[in-house]
């Protein structure tokens, strides 16, 4: 088949799922929004209540951005709740008084934009230049609600439009495409004189493995084998041999993670974060485009330019003439044309002396990037990537002449909303490459750092072909052999699973879904959740450490019934914070502790019903990243009859768990008797 017939297919299956996708993301939003009310919104993480405005200023691009903090009157922090992230598109708008809600005689200013920053004190966002003059009016309370970000599904189709008007592939491109083969490995002249000589054998074979391919090389890290580690690695030795890499991820998250760790391995010069962090570390900020333009010689006139735009915002909100108002919105619509003229050339001054650029997949087709060119594209996360994201940068810069993907296939793929999408972008990059070339292109990682044995033995069996390998240094580890921990039976034991079958702990319907008539209601177990609060006292009781404890379950509606558990027993003094430290607790969904680790992890599994129905514990993949999370402990809450029935991955870890793990039967009654006292 030949480039045309290959980029024809891909692409007309890749537009056909991504309409689906943002019609059905824009259909759940939508129904969401519509139907529920703000508090509800709120507990969702869907919108944030009881905002105001504490700044508006410039930043990079000329663009306004909104500082937003908590009402004082009602809360000095943002809720801790909150689902709303860096990257995610919102609107800003007034809350309407009870007078105005009764005389419908409000008429509210309502901005869109997109998140920049979160952090328990403030919010801030960018807002879209079609809002600039609205956002200056906003006033009173505040409330934002996030949206659907057409701008990602936009960015998608047009890498997928170029992608099948491409005429002439490069070399790098056909072989991605999988229309040719890749060239044989590059033999190395000496051994790799490594700046880490930490890695272990596995890591060390990965390095040389990557800089030995010809054009593509897959680095697969299981969880807790140091990919990071590696990635990092790899990244100083093509920048040692005088290459500009560009370094992407699906998310914030994923690329700060490698942009920290970088920090102080590459000269400050070297090393630009494209975008905007989702963490903003003192180490890092330096990094970032928009900070280095602030401080930097080239930056000088556009920062003299920006004091100017931001001065005269100011003197809009301290006039009432309209007359004078529609002046200084004039000077500042011209003050705009000269920064991004400026600008311009400021940011190919910066862009052209950094050997190493970080951004996001999304942030790799920016126009700040167009023009400049790089040796090494390295895609991290990859399997948490829709492929036609990793298409950007592959398409944007087509002088590359090697792309290095990292990832682990086995563990949550991409976030996809419509299920009929499941095989064609739950089929990653990854996967495709693999199947194209095989396993010739990839290198495992296989000694993990994480867990002890008993913790990692299913995983590595069910998942990895029982290749993973637990590094001596935690291969027998457990809670007990913490200095602040008693040793007792629950904190020798390595892994528990505390056994639920039966009728006495059914699953049920979160209310507020079938209150809302929206479709997929979430499951949710309250009788488990009292069982996951007995385990955490049995823990703490102990001497384990809240900052040590993660909850985990695969149903939002099972996080949220925890999460009010546990925020009782604390407002109670049951569960008591450490001193000088807020709630530490943490409790998540699957897709929150992706990456993530703890010393202990609690997983409920909810479901326990008569037919095995097991809904979404069906992907083996979400499942491996739960029982994965825990270093010393993994404390398992669910039915194991229901489980048994429900796949033959779930039936294979309950198999697995009678022959190795403790096992434990609760009584009802004194699960009952707990509620009763602590409710």
């Amino acid at each position: 088949m030949d480039d045309a017939d290959v980029t024809a297919k891909l692409t007309k299956r890749f537009r056909a799922a991504l309409n689906k996708e943002r019609d059905e993301d824009v259909t759940q939003s939508q129904a969401q929004l519509l139907s529920l009310p703000p508090k509800v919104l709120a507990r969702r993480g869907l919108a944030v209540l009881n905002l105001c405005v504490s700044n508006i200023r410039t930043a990079i691009g000329g663009s306004t951005v909104l500082e937003l903090e908590p009402d004082a009157a009602i809360s000095n922090q943002v809720d801790r709740g909150v689902g709303i992230r860096t990257g995610d598109l919102v609107a800003v708008e007034r809350i309407p008084s009870a007078t105005e809600k009764r005389l419908k005689s409000v008429i509210s200013p309502r901005v869109e934009g997109v998140v920049l920053r979160v952090t328990p004190k403030q919010i801030h966002v960018a807002i879209d230049d079609r809002f600039a003059d609205a956002a200056v009016a906003l006033d009173g309370r505040l409330w934002m609600t996030k949206l659907v970000n057409s701008v990602t599904y936009k960015r998608m189709n047009e890498t997928i439009e170029s992608l099948k008007k491409l005429a002439t592939p490069t070399r790098l491109q056909r072989i991605v495409l999988g229309s040719i083969k890749p060239s044989k490995p590059k033999t190395l002249e000496g051994h790799v004189k490594l700046f880490d000589n930490t890695l272990n054998d596995s890591q060390k074979g990965a390095v040389q493995f990557a800089l030995s391919a010809s054009e593509i090389a897959v680095i697969h890290g299981p969880p807790g084998t140091g990919k990071t580690y590696t990635v990092i690695e790899i990244i100083r030795q093509l920048v040692e041999k005088g290459e500009r890499v560009l370094v992407c991820g699906p998310s914030n998250i994923s690329v700060d993670t490698i942009l920290e760790r970088l920090d102080g391995l590459i000269p400050p010069t070297k090393l630009l974060r494209v975008g905007h962090p989702a963490r903003v570390l003192a180490s890092t900020q330096r990094h970032s485009l928009d900070i280095i333009l602030r401080t930097s010689d080239a930056g000088q006139i556009v920062r003299d330019i920006r004091s100017e735009i931001d001065d005269s915002f100011s003197k809009i909100k301290k006039t009432r003439s309209g007359r004078e108002k529609s002046e200084i919105y004039k000077n500042i619509k011209d003050l705009r044309k000269d920064y991004r003229m400026r600008e311009k050339k400021a940011l190919s001054q910066v862009l052209n002396q950094s050997s190493v650029v970080v951004c996001t997949l999304h942030g790799a087709g920016s126009s700040f990037l167009s023009g400049i060119e790089f040796n090494t594209i390295i895609i991290d996360e990859v399997s948490q990537s829709l492929e036609p994201q990793c298409w950007i940068p592959i398409l944007m810069h087509p002088e590359a002449e090697k792309l290095l993907i990292a990832g682990d296939n086995q563990q949550l793929p991409p976030t996809i909303k419509a299920s009929s999408n499941e095989k064609v972008l739950g089929y990653t990059l990854f996967d495709r490459l693999v199947a194209a070339h095989g396993e010739k292109i990839k290198t495992l990682l296989n000694v993990q750092y994480r867990m002890n044995d008993t913790i990692m033995e299913y995983p590595s069996l069910s998942m990895y072909d029982g290749k993973l390998n637990a590094h001596d240094s935690v291969k027998d580890h457990t809670l007990a052999d913490l200095k602040y921990v008693a040793r007792s039976e629950v904190s020798e034991t390595k892994v528990l699973w505390i056994d639920t079958q039966g009728d006495e702990f059914p699953e049920s319907i979160d209310d507020e879904s079938i209150k809302s008539d929206i479709e997929g209601s979430s499951k949710a177990n309250d009788l488990e959740a009292w069982l996951v609060i007995q385990q955490v006292l049995e823990l703490l009781a102990k001497g384990v450490k809240m900052s040590d404890i993660g909850i985990i379950s695969p149903y939002n509606a099972q996080v949220t019934t925890i999460s009010k558990r546990i925020e009782a027993c604390m407002e109670m003094g049951v569960i008591k914070s450490e001193e000088n430290e807020e709630r530490i607790l943490e409790i998540s969904s699957v897709d929150g502790f992706q990456g993530r680790e703890k010393n202990a992890i609690i997983i409920s599994l909810v479901r326990s019903n008569q037919n095995g129905e097991v809904g979404f514990l069906k992907d083996d993949r979400r499942l491996n990243v739960a029982m994965t999370r825990p270093r010393r402990y993994l404390c398992v809450i669910g039915d194991t009859e229901t489980l048994s029935k429900g796949s033959t991955f779930l039936k294979g870890w309950v198999d697995w768990a009678m022959d190795y793990a403790e096992i434990r039967y609760p009584d009802v009654g004194e699960v009952l008797e707990l509620a009763m006292r602590l409710s």
